[in-house]
């Protein structure tokens, strides 16, 4: 387990913003995140902490990122809470998660390890680690992660999160949309790790 000092909160009190703001969805110690919601389950909280600032942002500002659901919570929290529940999620296990297409998630891999050079696809891999695991603080973990969840990013990546300048602006565009399952479905395979 990651001590406070790499965490960048205080993991106790950021279980009581966690159980208050973010469980109900999100899940927690024995809880599974409701489908198509991500797990923050051992997530970077450098990561964690750039994603509640981005759905607190004001719309039109460059960081901006879209949800009616999560906009007024992270604008609710103060920063010292976002650092807390970051650190909070950070330290927990991530659950394994299940490919909806076990069939599928070959190719998801082949993808995944390997990109598509026909479609000018880098290997996700040399962001996200062979083991999907994510460079901290900026390319998330990816591993376990529920599969709804990263298709629905993947495809909805532009009207969602894009913006000039971010790395997956310029590669979700080229995960035509049959290949967003079999990525999700091999993520779903990967066994994820803690922070540390």
């Amino acid at each position: 387990m990651a001590d406070e000092r790499q965490l960048g909160g205080d993991p106790r009190l950021g279980s009581q913003v966690a159980e208050a703001k973010c469980a109900a969805c999100h899940g927690g110690p024995g809880i599974d995140a409701a489908p198509g919601v991500p797990s923050l389950n051992e997530q970077y909280p450098e990561y964690l902490r750039k994603q509640l600032a981005a759905f607190a942002a004001p719309a039109g500002a460059p960081n901006h990122r879209v949800s009616a659901v999560m906009e007024p919570i992270a604008r609710a929290l103060p920063d010292t809470d976002r650092d807390n529940v970051a650190a909070w999620y950070a330290q927990l296990w991530r659950k394994p998660s299940r490919p909806r297409n076990p069939a599928e998630a070959a190719l998801g891999k082949q993808i995944f390890l390997h990109g598509r050079p026909e479609d000018d696809l880098p290997a996700c891999a040399a962001c996200h680690r062979p083991d999907g695991t994510g460079i901290r603080p900026d390319f998330p973990n990816l591993a376990a992660q529920d599969p709804a969840y990263i298709e629905h990013e993947l495809r909805n990546w532009e009207p969602l999160r894009g913006h000039r300048g971010k790395l997956m602006s310029i590669v979700a565009p080229r995960v035509k949309p049959e290949l967003t399952g079999p990525l999700a479905d091999y993520l779903a395979t990967l066994a994820s790790k803690p922070v540390k």
